[in-house]
């Protein structure tokens, strides 16, 4: 175990030498994608194949990670994007974080907190936490980020991303 010291405050690290590390599922099969070269939609033939192997309005966690990986090896989204989709991560605005306060960092959240009291990205994503990954997940999970993030979600390419997820998933809609 080793300790370092954080603005003065001792952060405690353990590393693969003193706990047993075994890889999520998820990050099994991320491991193993290629990226694509980068392009903006799929073609007819593309989403015609996705038709064919997945529905979105009923999707297994497995079929979600899968779908996520033809997506990243077609080339709509990158690891990094498919991986913050899947774990619900919400993008912060960094030239609003004052280190200096205490409070923390995300300028909106008491404002949400009042009406949404969930924290996907702390239960390890939302996978994990509905068993399931469907259009109506993502689209909720894709709702409280808009509402507790401060960037602009209209340029953000994290939100145009997700954008462009959602509409392939409504595209397999069943």
């Amino acid at each position: 175990m080793t300790i370092q010291m954080v603005n003065g405050f001792p952060v405690y690290a353990v590393t693969k030498k003193e706990v047993a590390y075994h890889p999520s599922y998820f990050q099994q099969q991320a491991e193993k994608w290629v990226e694509g070269a980068k392009k903006d939609k799929l073609t007819d033939e593309e989403l015609e194949n996705l038709k064919q192997k997945y529905n979105s309005s009923n999707m297994s966690k497995k079929d979600s990670i899968a779908l996520m990986g033809e997506l990243v090896e077609a080339g709509i989204i990158s690891k990094g994007r498919a991986t913050a989709i899947y774990l619900g991560i919400t993008p912060l605005d960094e030239s609003k974080i004052n280190p200096t306060k205490p409070e923390g960092v995300l300028t909106k959240c008491d404002d949400v907190s009042d009406r949404k009291n969930n924290s996907f990205g702390s239960l390890g994503g939302l996978g994990t936490m509905l068993e399931v990954g469907g259009l109506d997940s993502y689209k909720n999970l894709y709702e409280y980020s808009k509402a507790a993030t401060d960037v602009d979600v209209n340029k953000s390419q994290h939100f145009q991303d997700y954008r462009k997820f959602l509409e392939i998933l409504e595209q397999l809609k069943a």
